[in-house]
């Protein structure tokens, strides 16, 4: 049964509409609390608070997941992908997509209830190409459900037909600040944080009434310029860790993901990102641990006031930050019964910390790490190799396990209490790390010869040790769900949805997507009926500069949320229309240095952080493939580049970094590009060996 289509408009309501909703979104901190005997809902980002993405139904399981097929589907208006975890209350989806648009949608059919568009500013942060794009998820509490935003808001809305009660400004976006990632909700308190540290956001975590959207109380995570004082004592102890007199002292260390409520202790769990500039030697060059940085720092939930911290990297310069999901459960180790924090951060190391004191327990590599040997558990530090500091090499530059995209992001990992295992979405592949005069950090193309793989590890946080794994055919795949079924669920880049025994990691099953999924499945149950649901489409990074690394050629379809399955209801996916036939470019007499000049400010300017490494975008989202420009948009090239035309879309001026020279070099390399691609395919054309 298939759902009715989603339009582009702003706030829609009343498309496909079902009854109308009675008592809807009625989570309550009674039904968190008691989440994790209840399989039916999936109520916060992680299903509970331990976030361990465990679900205790079981009608899907190993012997009856073979006749798993596809219940429903409902196309997303959401042009750069989902990369957000659909909450599940009483049989009604309430999902994200790009630019911080939300959706009701029915559980059981796919039909739309309603949907909100919050109208994100595209212009609004400095760091606009990807932050205000994204969206990973919603709260919901008591009748409403809660959304951050790109532009720096968070807007409580009726749950019952996805009208605003309420908006604030949570943070700064002229400063580069963006709201990319899922609220939590705790005793009537929205927790959010923000990110664009990599552009000198400073980092802070918030609390507000969800009644009105008072400030209840913030946690500064980096001690800002000392001539301001501190918000709280424990960064005067921060600020000391910092060197120097510049600008930019005391900025980053966003907590643009990772918020995890412990509600043993009322405490709330913060990973923060890295420090800004990212090059250590321009930011502190007496090598100062820069706190709390790269840090998970623990709060009391009531109050905001600081416990404990562990930093993970001091005066990292790899942006390695601590940011992606933390999972909380309870192991053995050495004979006791531990109550533990576990993460798996960008750094490759997989970490145990005693989340009552902030001890690390343990610490082991779970894939390729180049840049340290290990960590010394009684220091806590990182024993880094020397060589891997590329600025202090002699020609500036180092080849680094993991890369700047890391080993695992916020692609969430799983945690099943059956097995004990982590399941845990890895990618393994370097970065080139350059430390440019001009640009600062710059991270060329990998060459060819450098392998990249992909992996689905389960891993055992108790002996810290692999149980086993799977690999993908590309590198950047999706997060994982487990269930009392003795399941384990994926979706990757290769448009495929799989099941797998989580004891053993036998292949069961698997369904084609029709697009890369980046986000993690969820199972929910529905009028007695237990439901797979996949957020599919390609999104976050994975889309903006190597897609490639993200999703398979065939697998560039639409944004979807696919239902699967026991039911008697079957349905089929539409075929995935093909790409469009690239245009011919235009002609062009540039010369072989222009050409290398245009490819490397290609690179320095961050051309390729949003129009894909070597002008390989993705078609099809908010950011255009640059092959596809049409003759009068090249003839507008510098009113776009140098002017701003096009600032309202997302495209800010680059004319502070960009001669007229400059942009029409940039503008050759473009040109060459696309036409290598055209005269690529018009060739295999003429020989009959594409389709």
């Amino acid at each position: 049964m298939t759902s009715c289509r989603l339009f582009a408009t702003a706030m829609i309501l009343g498309c496909c509409h079902v009854a109308a909703l009675a008592d809807p979104a009625n989570v309550t901190m009674e039904r968190l609390l008691a989440a994790p005997n209840n399989g039916d809902d999936w109520l916060t980002y992680g299903r509970t608070y331990s976030e361990q993405r465990f679900s205790p139904l079981a009608e899907i399981n190993v012997d009856t997941v073979e006749a798993l097929h596809v219940d429903w589907f409902a196309d997303i208006h959401s042009e750069d992908g989902l990369v957000s975890t659909p909450i599940v209350v009483d049989g009604i989806i309430y999902v994200s997509g790009a630019f911080a648009r939300v959706f009701a949608i029915d559980g059981t059919t796919g039909n739309q209830i309603w949907t909100y568009d919050p109208v994100v500013d595209r212009a609004a942060s400095l760091n606009t190409s990807w932050s205000v794009r994204i969206n990973r998820g919603v709260a919901v509490w008591q009748g409403r459900v809660f959304i951050g935003t790109g532009d720096c808001r968070v807007i409580a809305l009726d749950a019952a037909t996805g009208e605003e009660i309420w908006s604030i400004v949570s943070c700064d976006s002229s400063a580069g600040a963006a709201i990319t990632g899922a609220p939590r909700i705790v005793n009537g308190m929205l927790i959010i944080g923000h990110g664009g540290g990599d552009v000198g956001a400073r980092g802070y975590v918030s609390a507000y009434n969800v009644e009105n959207g008072v400030l209840l109380w913030r946690f500064y995570t980096v001690p800002g310029t000392p001539d301001n004082g501190f918000e709280h004592p424990v960064l005067a102890k921060a600020a000391k860790t910092w060197h120097g007199d510049k600008r930019w002292q005391g900025t980053g260390g966003t907590v643009w993901n990772a918020i995890t409520y412990d509600q043993d202790l009322n405490r709330i769990y913060i990973g923060t990102g890295g420090p800004y500039p990212a090059i250590a030697s321009e930011r502190d060059p007496e090598g100062g641990d820069n706190l709390f940085t790269e840090s998970i720092i623990a709060l009391d939930a009531d109050t905001g006031e600081y416990i404990w911290h562990y930093q993970q990297v001091p005066h990292d310069t790899w942006d390695y930050n601590a940011a992606t999901d933390m999972v909380l459960t309870e192991v053995p180790i050495e004979g006791q019964t531990r109550k533990v924090l576990m993460q798996a951060p960008k750094n490759g190391f997989f970490y145990v910390i005693d989340r009552l004191t902030g001890e690390l327990l343990s610490a082991e590599k779970y894939t390729t790490v180049t840049w340290a040997r290990g960590i010394d558990l009684e220091s806590g530090r990182p024993i880094e190799n020397a060589e891997a500091r590329y600025y202090n090499n002699p020609d500036k530059k180092a080849l680094v396990y993991p890369g700047v995209n890391g080993s695992h992001s916020w692609q969430p990992m799983s945690y099943s209490p059956d097995t004990g295992l982590v399941y845990l979405p890895t990618q393994d592949f370097p970065s080139i790390y350059v430390q440019d005069p001009a640009h600062g950090l710059v991270v060329p193309p990998l060459p060819e010869s450098v392998e990249q793989h992909g992996y689905l590890i389960a891993w055992d946080p108790v002996s810290q040790s692999e149980r086993w794994r799977i690999e993908h055919e590309l590198p950047i795949n999706g997060g994982t769900l487990s269930t009392a079924g003795n399941l384990v669920f994926q979706g990757t880049a290769t448009g495929q949805l799989w099941a797998y025994v989580a004891d053993s990691g036998k292949r069961l099953w698997s369904s084609t997507l029709g697009s890369s999924m980046q986000a993690a499945p969820i199972t929910y149950r529905a009028k007695g009926q237990q439901y797979v649901l996949a957020p599919v489409g390609l999104g976050g990074s994975a889309r903006l500069i190597r897609p490639e690394q993200g999703a398979a050629p065939g697998a560039t379809g639409p944004s979807r949320l696919i239902a699967f399955s026991l039911g008697q209801s079957h349905t089929s996916l539409p075929q995935v229309n093909p790409l469009p036939q690239l245009p011919e470019p235009p002609e062009q007499n540039a010369s072989a240095a222009q050409l290398a000049h245009g490819k490397k400010l290609w690179t320095e300017t961050g051309c390729y952080n949003c129009h894909g490494e070597e002008v390989k975008g993705l078609t099809g989202g908010s950011i255009p493939d640059l092959r596809y420009m049409s003759r009068e948009t090249h003839r507008e090239w510098h009113a776009v580049v140098l002017g701003g035309s096009r600032i309202k879309k997302g495209m800010l001026p680059f004319h502070e970094s960009l001669t007229v020279e400059d942009s029409e070099a940039v503008h050759a390399y473009v040109i060459q590009r696309s036409r290598e691609d055209f005269d690529f395919l018009l060739r295999h054309l003429r020989k009959g060996s594409l389709d």
